[in-house]
């Protein structure tokens, strides 16, 4: 028994410990930038990482620098070497490098990295930002309504013992009474049922498939997941492409990339049917990646010049410009709402608290109102 224990606190440890090194993705953004700014002045590869080692003095920044140093000394290629355990690269960023390499453009792939990575991280940013606003208002009108009916009201409801008290100081008292019952068993329940939902899409297949269809076809929702994936897939294919990737091995890199299983499944399709003969613009409208209509003209544009990348880069590019233009009519219509609700729970809340002295002035004086 004791030793099984002693065996579970180890393994917790290592597993604390390996999370602690893991690196994270801004860390890697911020590397691959400044690979791509010395490489793109004529520094070779090498020399680039050292360089950057001997000027950076962030820590963490530092260890993937050294982890990609240390690889290269050894005579591995930076490929390899983004490889290794504990990186934060994807298959799909470490195939721009490969591609790269046996082009002799490593600049321009770094640089197309380091753009991505930066895409990637401002996108969440944005993302984050616009949603920031509504959310805190909306948790600052319910924090006023628990305050008021918890601390407030009560103090003032002694003083109308026996007297029938108006229905907006009723609901405001049934409120708080209800927050100080469920309150916590909400809070609790909700988070249990998000991690357990968390942990059945990351351990079950067929539950996370489920969830990423949803994403991406349910009503509502899909105007807003659907753009921002077809955008980062087709901004992933334009990219290896530019690299110097053949068109199969684009896509199939780009649907073992794609977070969404949904996704990567159509791809594979526009894939098992551009292996079979049939024109990408065809496959990639019968695969159901053409929702807005703008992919058809450009790749059969693309088809008759071989520009595949340059297409790819303006689909993403509109994606991009849909996917924003959701987002923005999600704030537009988010903000307004959180202001009313922040505008009612305080209006409320002081109206049920004052409304029985403002409208019974002879409750107050113990009479008949």
């Amino acid at each position: 028994m004791i030793s099984a224990l002693s065996g579970s606190v180890r393994s917790l440890a290592r597993r604390v410990r390996r999370r602690s090194r893991a690196l994270g993705r801004k860390e890697a953004s911020t590397a691959v930038a400044r690979l791509a700014a010395l490489t793109a002045a004529g520094v070779a590869t090498g020399d680039a990482i050292a360089s950057s080692l001997r000027s950076l003095e962030q820590r963490r920044d530092r260890t993937i620098l050294l982890e990609l140093h240390r690889a290269i000394r050894r005579g591995a290629a930076l490929s390899a070497a983004m490889t290794a355990g504990g990186m934060p690269f994807r298959e799909a960023e470490i195939a721009v490098v490969r591609a790269g390499e046996r082009g002799g453009s490593m600049p321009r792939a770094l640089a197309l990295l380091a753009e991505r990575m930066e895409r990637e991280s401002g996108g969440k940013r944005r993302l984050a930002s616009a949603l920031a606003y509504p959310c805190i208002l909306f948790a600052g009108a319910l924090g006023a309504l628990s305050f008021l009916s918890i601390v407030v009201l009560p103090s003032f409801t002694t003083m109308y013992s026996g007297h029938e008290l108006p229905a907006s100081t009723r609901a405001l008292i049934a409120f708080g009474d209800g927050v100080r019952a469920w309150g916590l068993a909400v809070v609790c329940s909700a988070a249990a049922l998000s991690i357990v939902l968390a942990s059945l899409r990351r351990r079950h297949e067929r539950f996370a498939r489920l969830c990423d269809h949803l994403s991406v076809s349910a009503p509502g929702v899909s105007s807003l997941v659907l753009p921002r994936m077809t955008h980062d897939a087709c901004s992933l294919l334009a990219m290896l492409l530019e690299a110097g990737c053949e068109a199969e091995e684009a896509l199939a890199l780009a649907a073992r990339a794609a977070p969404n299983r949904t996704i990567a499944s159509r791809m594979n399709a526009v894939l098992r049917s551009l292996r079979h003969g049939v024109p990408l613009s065809v496959a990639w409208n019968g695969a159901r990646l053409d929702h807005s209509g703008n992919a058809a003209p450009l790749l059969e544009i693309a088809e008759a010049t071989g520009s595949y990348a340059t297409a790819f880069r303006r689909l993403a590019e509109l994606e991009g410009a849909a996917a924003e233009h959701a987002l923005s009519g999600l704030c537009r219509l988010a903000e307004p709402a959180a202001v009313v609700a922040m505008a009612v729970a305080v209006g409320g809340g002081v109206l049920a608290v004052y409304q029985p002295m403002l409208g019974s002035a002879s409750l107050l004086l113990g009479g008949t109102p």
